[in-house]
């Protein structure tokens, strides 16, 4: 009898040990996998450095055994090619964000929410619809616990125009697509031909940014647009051209800790 015991609590602390052993292991994988980018390569010394980083030390050789598990069973290319062999994910494959991009991917859309008019509730669902897609685990694999939504904004709505959820996709795609608008204001004066080349927001109003037929840059609050119409001509964004250095027009009065909060909202990436 106390043999069989004694065979029970070994067997028993095995398993314990073996569990522990491939929580661990699967813990590591996942934490490499979503490590490695998409559309440009990483090598397993660069992922080593990441890991060391979040305080998980692994040695080198222990990596690429990993890595080669990864590339085995998951979406993942190991180009062979030349050494250092580099990893990455298809373009088209589903990213899987760390912690951190996490949480700041709640945070923006959760300062969106409360900052913009509820016509566009929709499509920022929609925009941020990569945090419905996230694994629910983490290091450990235990799922997390509580509102899966840990960041929230205490910011007042800003003054936008009751139209804004009818044009602020024209606005968007004159800006993404570099296409000239013509704009009709609330005072019924009508801009002709302006080129859009972003959009700011301060403490509390939203301004399109345009150049002028003269080339020069000009704003005024969305408040004061009643329609846009996106034109068929495409502008060359300029290149001298950078919107966080540009000075509001329309609010001639702000003061300077509302000059230093401007934040541009869409820009060119030139």
């Amino acid at each position: 009898m106390p043999f069989y015991q004694s065979a029970t609590s070994s067997d028993l602390t095995m398993t314990t040990r073996d569990k522990a052993s491939t929580t661990e292991q699967l813990s590591l994988v996942f934490e490499l996998y979503r490590r490695i980018p998409q559309g440009r390569k990483v090598t397993a010394k660069q992922l080593q450095a990441e890991l060391a980083d979040a305080g998980m030390y692994r040695g080198i050789r222990s990596v690429q055994r990993n890595l080669d598990v990864i590339v085995d069973y998951f979406d993942v290319d190991k180009d062979t090619r030349s050494k250092p062999f580099g990893y990455s994910r298809g373009m088209y494959s589903q990213p899987t964000l760390s912690a951190r991009e996490l949480v700041l991917l709640q945070l923006a859309k959760a300062t969106l929410s409360q900052q913009l008019p509820p016509s566009l509730e929709y499509a920022i669902d929609f925009a941020f619809s990569l945090l419905r897609a996230q694994p629910r685990s983490h290091t450990g694999m235990h799922p997390p616990q509580g509102d899966t939504r840990k960041a929230h904004a205490l910011i007042d709505e800003l003054n936008a125009p009751d139209l804004l959820g009818e044009f602020f996709e024209p606005i968007s795609v004159a800006l993404v697509h570099q296409k000239q608008i013509t704009l009709t204001l609330t005072s019924g004066e009508q801009i002709e031909q302006v080129s859009p080349v972003g959009i700011t927001t301060t403490a509390s109003e939203l301004y399109l940014v345009y150049q002028n037929t003269l080339n020069d840059y000009d704003d005024l609050p969305l408040t004061c647009i009643a329609k846009l119409k996106v034109l068929t001509f495409y502008f060359d964004y300029p290149s001298d051209f950078q919107l966080h250095q540009y000075q509001l027009k329309s609010e001639p009065q702000r003061s300077t800790l509302q000059t230093n909060n401007i934040t541009p909202l869409i820009a060119s990436d030139r």
